[in-house]
């Protein structure tokens, strides 16, 4: 199983907001900074990322950057330029004069529950990934998004969706590689022979019996080291990342779904309703079905938010 790629679909990482820009200098773009994850990419010119309480950025053709939630910030051609909100740039489109211009492509993402709390936190405010620090593939990845933003297609929209979601797996890999240290507990994990295999299995089958034997059995270690290595590396006992990950997949299933409470429990490897409603309620407050209404309801209110911005 490929965990990236679990963790990224569970966080529901997909482009809510997208726009692809050219504009010509002076120019400027101003943002909010309220949404929990934004991919900008410089497709060509260049670009400074200027915010109140932090130095500011050039940024050069190719040029990556996450930003997470917190203070408003711009892209702009240079420090000191008038900005506009983005709301009023997709508005008004691009520019398409002459002069020096740079095409600027930004992806607003929804990232939900614990899997996306996880990820998010495992970014600064904001991640810069330079073109000569990408990788191949996700410079190739850059190049295609580029050439599918400048035409115009049937089914152009989902394609540029697809790619932003591609560029998001390379940006966080390629950051992680950068900085291993702020990297989620399972990534680094992933490094290990013996830890990468329990990874993967109870990634693919948490609903299993799992115990520290059977993971320490996974992992062709004794259960005394098992547990010390995983928990030095992961930063959590075996036992706690597993919860995690079955309140993930609960979380996951019950916005999702209409499963009933007994069949998401079974799902994730509890034995009867009560035992999941129990662990649910300890880990998130309210009991499960609660729970899904709650948030249900606000999921609704944000993404109607969304589509009237």
């Amino acid at each position: 199983m490929d965990v990236l790629s679990d963790q990224l679909a569970r966080a529901r990482a997909r482009g809510a907001v997208f726009s692809t820009l050219r504009r010509t200098a002076p120019w400027g773009l101003g943002f909010t900074g309220r949404r929990p994850l934004t991919a900008h990419i410089l497709l060509d010119g260049t670009a400074w990322l200027t915010a109140a309480r932090a130095e500011p950025v050039r940024l050069g053709a190719g040029d990556v950057v996450l930003a997470t939630a917190g203070e408003p910030y711009r892209l702009v051609s240079g420090i000191g330029a008038d900005a506009e909100t983005i709301t009023d740039a997709r508005r008004r489109g691009s520019d398409h004069g002459p002069g020096p211009a740079s095409h600027i492509l930004c992806g607003a993402y929804v990232v939900e529950g614990s899997v996306g709390r996880s990820l998010l936190e495992s970014l600064p405010r904001f991640a810069r990934i330079p073109a000569p620090a990408q990788s191949p593939r996700h410079r190739n990845a850059i190049g295609l998004l580029a050439a599918e933003a400048g035409t115009h297609g049937s089914g152009q929209q989902v394609l540029l969706d697809r790619l932003l979601d591609l560029n998001l797996v390379y940006a966080l890999r390629d950051w992680w590689q950068r900085d291993e240290d702020r990297a989620p507990g399972w990534y680094r994990a992933l490094a290990h022979p013996g830890l990468a295999q329990v990874i993967r299995s109870v990634h693919e089958r948490p609903e299993l019996r799992w115990t520290l034997q059977t993971m320490a059995d996974a992992a062709a270690m004794s259960r005394a080291g098992f547990a010390a290595t995983f928990k030095e590396v992961v930063g959590q006992s075996p036992g706690a990342y597993l919860t995690e990950l079955r309140m993930g997949h609960a979380e996951d299933a019950l916005l999702r779904t209409d499963a009933t409470l007994a069949s998401v429990a079974a799902g994730v490897g509890y034995r009867n309703e009560f035992a999941f409603a129990t662990a649910f309620r300890r880990t998130h407050g309210l009991p499960p079905g609660r729970w899904r209404t709650a948030h249900r309801q606000a999921t609704a209110g944000r993404e109607a938010g969304d589509h009237a911005s």
